[in-house]
């Protein structure tokens, strides 16, 4: 019964930000992966918006550091955009084929970290772009946790499609 409802709980933490997420249910399994991509997809490029406006902020106020660190930023969510699209594009894996398994609980788990590690990043990015431009003394430290986020979502994500692939 506990199980139940963690599994429960988790794909209400998805739904909170992808409102098409039901759960990897019978009829709605490729959909599901498919509006988990897509709202990651939106998520990445909100992101990058972030960061461009970070980097030129920096090239309007000579401030080489935040420059360099933008562009860092920028480059690493252009690598996850493009594993967001790679998986995309992938084949039909079995996983999809499976009526009903406790690897889509495991599938739902994989989302949440995905899904909340994006939508703490966004937050983060926000206050970041507060701090520079009211050139506060936190700066570097959220550029760094911000860096930091982008690459454990990411890294999320890499193991999220590993799983797939990986499930027979």
């Amino acid at each position: 019964m506990v199980e139940m409802i963690t599994g429960v709980t988790l794909a209400a933490r998805v739904v909170f930000f992808v409102a098409s997420y039901r759960g990897y249910k019978a009829e709605s399994k490729k959909e599901d992966d498919r509006a988990v991509r897509n709202w990651i997809m939106e998520s990445i490029n909100g992101l990058r918006s972030h960061a461009v406006n970070l980097m030129e902020t920096g090239y309007r106020t000579d401030d080489d550091n935040l420059e360099r660190e933008a562009k860092v930023m920028i480059d690493n969510i252009d690598l996850f955009k493009n594993e967001v699209n790679l998986a995309a594009t992938g084949e039909v894996k079995s996983l999809w084929n499976k009526k009903s398994s406790p690897d889509f609980d495991n599938l739902i788990e994989f989302d949440v970290k995905v899904v909340e590690e994006i939508e703490k990043i966004t937050k983060l990015m926000a206050e970041l772009e507060i701090e520079v431009n009211s050139d506060g003394k936190d700066k570097m430290k959220l550029i760094g946790e911000a860096k930091s986020g982008i690459t454990a979502a990411r890294n999320h994500f890499i193991q999220r499609m590993q799983f797939i692939n990986g499930v027979n």
